[in-house]
């Protein structure tokens, strides 16, 4: 498993430059594979126009507790950048102005940001139809000052969406550490007694199956009925839906 981000060991992919570039050779430059571009085209639908800005995702920072094998912003602990109080007030602002109705905050682990807290609360008052923390669930037994956190998102009504390769230990600590499988078990289960992830709560748990191999994802409806199965009976985790992604081959996953 890995120690250390590609920022952190100087690696060439640790740039997006070098990124863009491996990408637009091998497969793309003989046409093995059709760019983006070229399948816009195919379906008229190049170049892409904005249409409506309602969802704001924000990265509030590299740092993470976990340094996982397919994460293409290349978190980690030793990763100090972080979204400054400043640039949040403008993100605020900007919802304010534009009427944005879902905010989806991300990272790195968001909660590691020093003014998440205060930045909840502020995006609580404006009142999102949706408001989003993309939690990798390990972040609340990390360390006791993050004890807070469930009781924290149940009074701010936010909406969890968290990573969970597979229901078993070895191909989720394969994944993603060691230890991950069972301390974000612990935290499921914390979220689950305060009402997350049950019915007629509207407090919304939603867990992503993404795979780090050169492949895509199982059909989403079956996984989900697999997933809901075998943590149900294995460990007493009910959640909301299971969402399939797939991870674009960029930073420490194209590495």
């Amino acid at each position: 498993m890995l120690k250390k981000t590609l920022h952190r060991q100087k690696k060439k992919l640790a740039n997006s430059k070098n990124q863009l570039k491996l990408l637009s050779s091998r497969v793309f430059e003989n046409e093995k594979l059709p760019t983006f571009k070229t399948s816009l085209q195919k379906t008229q639908n190049f170049p892409l126009k904005p249409s409506k800005l309602e969802i704001l995702q924000i990265n509030l920072g590299y740092m993470c507790n976990q340094i996982c094998a397919h994460c293409h912003v290349d978190a980690g602990p030793d990763r100090k950048e972080i979204m400054t109080k400043d640039t949040l007030k403008t993100c605020l602002n900007l919802c304010k102005k534009i009427d944005v109705k879902t905010l989806d905050l991300t990272g790195g682990a968001p909660e590691l940001n020093p003014n998440f807290k205060w930045f909840v609360e502020e995006a609580n008052k404006i009142g999102f139809k949706d408001l989003i923390v993309r939690s990798n669930l390990t972040i609340i037994t990390s360390n006791k000052k993050f004890e807070y956190l469930p009781e924290f998102f149940k009074s701010n009504n936010v909406h969890i969406i968290s990573s969970l390769p597979h229901w078993t230990k070895n191909k989720t600590d394969n994944q993603r550490g060691e230890g991950v499988f069972n301390n974000s078990i612990k935290a499921l289960k914390k979220l689950n007694n305060i009402g997350y992830g049950k019915a007629n709560t509207n407090l919304q748990l939603d867990l992503v199956y993404n795979p780090s191999g050169a492949f895509l994802p199982g059909e989403q409806i079956s996984l989900e009925k697999k997933f809901k199965k075998e943590l149900k009976e294995n460990f007493e985790i009910v959640f909301n839906n299971l969402l399939t992604i797939t991870n674009l081959p960029v930073s420490r996953f194209l590495d």
